[in-house]
């Protein structure tokens, strides 16, 4: 996600921090501080960041239970109206989306429980301010805990409602009712929203797109899952070489009007160099070695990955192509256009047998 930078990892993932939830802490803590709110000091502070803090616990009980299914995490990513976890991929068994939907939820109960113990100890140990603070912090993370069972994608709610339906019927289906129950959820949740608190209207908005987008992702990875990078790939590759000068690269490029060529030596991708990349070299340089400007922290694939997961790296990399290598030998190469192109064929068949 853009503008999110890491501050930590636990279990080894990520996790990052949106820069607008960091300007938001930033302008509380102000507030507490300079005393600019009534009844917003340094006590309220405190405890808004530690509902923050239940929510990384709430993202990492997701992360756990994924784990514990071989499902990679990428990151959680923590914004101002919640956290995300990016995992590599959707969980087909409804019974393990199940249980990794619930793990969020079911933390945010526990911690719940554990601070009403906690409270109920200490009663006569704490002034009442302290009380109220703690009794605040078990009732969020109680409705947090019941909020996310909201029906409603990409909230838990809306993965426990798709993997209930998913044992009833194919996963596609399952999702795109679990997605068009959502977006109903979050028109109704905005207009509540116009009349009682702006903040929903985030969430609702958060929502709705939350559920389209899930819906395409599980559309795509359908459509895409079964075919292979060597059925599409292109494997008449033009590549140049690591002792090329900028110069004759770019006459190559003029000639061919290609605007980029992986970078080989004795069959072996070594590197990538595109025209932004000659373009910076001035004319007076211009006998600069293409090994001295060229990328050589390279995004690959292989010959027998699925379109989706090539897909997903052009997407995540922002990237218009990817060189596509066996024993880190040069075997083809494939675009973002290649693929699109074929989605956009495999859709327009599904829509006709649809119709």
């Amino acid at each position: 996600m853009k503008y999110s930078f890491k501050i930590f990892s636990i279990f080894g993932i990520p996790v990052e921090l949106h820069i607008s939830f960091l300007v938001l802490i930033l302008l509380i803590y102000i507030i507490a501080l300079l005393n600019l709110v009534p009844y917003i000091n340094i006590l309220t502070a405190v405890l808004i960041t530690l509902i923050f803090v239940s929510v990384v616990i709430h993202e990492l009980a997701h992360c756990y239970m994924a784990k514990r299914y071989g499902i990679g995490i990428e990151r959680i990513v923590l914004l101002p109206i919640g956290g995300i976890s990016e995992m590599e991929e959707i969980p087909k068994d409804p019974s393990k989306e199940l249980r990794i939907a619930l793990a969020g939820p079911v933390s945010n109960l526990i911690i719940g429980g554990i601070c009403y113990i906690i409270l109920i100890l200490s009663l006569a140990y704490i002034s009442k301010t302290i009380q109220g603070a703690i009794y605040y912090f078990i009732v969020v993370n109680i409705l947090l805990g019941f909020f996310n069972l909201l029906p409603a994608f990409p909230m838990d709610g809306g993965r426990i409602l798709r993997a209930f339906l998913a044992e009833r019927m194919n996963f596609i289906s399952a999702t795109k009712l679990s997605a068009s129950i959502g977006k109903q959820l979050a028109i109704i949740m905005a207009i509540i929203g116009v009349f009682f608190n702006f903040l929903l209207i985030l969430i609702a908005i958060y929502v709705y797109l939350g559920a389209e987008a899930e819906y395409q992702t599980v559309l795509l990875s359908s459509l895409l899952e079964n075919d292979r990078i060597k059925d599409v790939m292109t494997t008449d590759v033009h590549t140049v070489q690591p002792n090329s000068t900028v110069q004759e690269t770019l006459k190559i490029m003029f000639k061919e009007r290609h605007m980029g060529y992986p970078v080989t030596d004795d069959g072996q991708l070594v590197g990538i160099v595109t025209f932004h990349d000659l373009s910076k070299i001035p004319e007076d340089e211009r006998d600069t070695l293409i090994k001295d400007i060229m990328t050589k922290d390279l995004v690959v694939s292989n010959p027998e990955e699925s379109l989706m997961v090539t897909l997903e790296k052009l997407n995540r990399h922002r990237i218009g192509r990817v060189p596509v290598v066996l024993e880190n030998r040069l075997v083809g190469i494939v675009s973002k256009t290649d693929l699109t192109n074929i989605l956009e064929r495999k859709q327009s068949l599904l829509e006709k047998k649809g119709s």
